[in-house]
């Protein structure tokens, strides 16, 4: 195939162009998945199943108090009455019933009250926990936010990158020979396409060519294309 060999580098340079578009393209991809912010989201979701569970528990505990506060009232007001017939009775059968009953209502009523000291430190606790997981979820949802809008940038960056290296590529292709290019994306699909000869080593394949080969493409004229007797890529001498 006679060729122009100032093309040569051109193709070269389209090779490489090509590698960095491959891996914006990947790097975008990856970016649109949004890989970075799906791991805050999953720990976001795990907070928020734990907010409600310990919400349900607080509201449990709150229940428990008024039952308790209930049952100290109904404790409370027995013995209101239990001393307003004490104070009235005279009748010491009557009288020891009532003190034994006001004995057992004392230590009920100290039991209660224990008891609701215990679920209003739980409730204290609960408090300072559900504090603590909101400003845990809303630490989460600006990192998520800050995550989402960083990949956000980083894609707007790297597609004009890319735009910029497609159009660079465009231009090559429309400076190169259309047979060139032809032969150069068919031999891609396979592997390299081209590469520099260095003494006797193929700069696509990396194969150190007999010293046969060598002579056999220095022989080839400048105006005349050299391939790889290895590997079939595009050489440049």
């Amino acid at each position: 195939m006679k060729i122009d060999s100032n093309q040569l580098p051109e193709l070269i340079r389209l090779q490489q162009l090509l590698v960095e578009a491959t891996k914006l393209d990947t790097r975008i991809r990856q970016l649109q998945t949004g890989e970075s912010a799906e791991a805050i989201r999953v720990v976001l979701l795990e907070q928020s199943a734990k907010a409600s569970q310990m919400l349900a528990d607080h509201e449990e505990v709150e229940r428990d108090v008024r039952r308790a506060e209930a049952d100290l009232e109904l404790v409370e007001n027995r013995i209101s009455k239990d001393k307003q017939r004490l104070a009235v009775s005279s009748d010491s059968k009557v009288i020891t019933g009532i003190q034994h009953e006001l004995e057992s209502l004392a230590k009920r009523q100290g039991e209660l009250e224990e008891a609701q000291l215990i679920l209003m430190e739980s409730i204290d606790q609960s408090n300072l926990e559900q504090e603590a997981i909101q400003l845990e979820r809303k630490r989460l949802q600006a990192e998520l936010s800050a995550a989402t809008e960083s990949a956000a940038l980083d894609i707007a960056n790297l597609s004009t990158e890319l735009s910029t290296v497609n159009g660079e590529m465009a231009e090559i292709r429309k400076a190169v020979s259309a047979e060139l290019v032809e032969l150069f994306d068919k031999i891609r699909v396979r592997g390299t396409a081209v590469g520099k000869l260095k003494d006797s080593t193929c700069g696509a394949c990396n194969m150190n060519l007999t010293s046969t080969a060598v002579g056999q493409l220095s022989a080839v004229p400048n105006d005349e294309l050299a391939r790889c007797p290895e590997c079939s890529a595009i050489l440049v001498r």
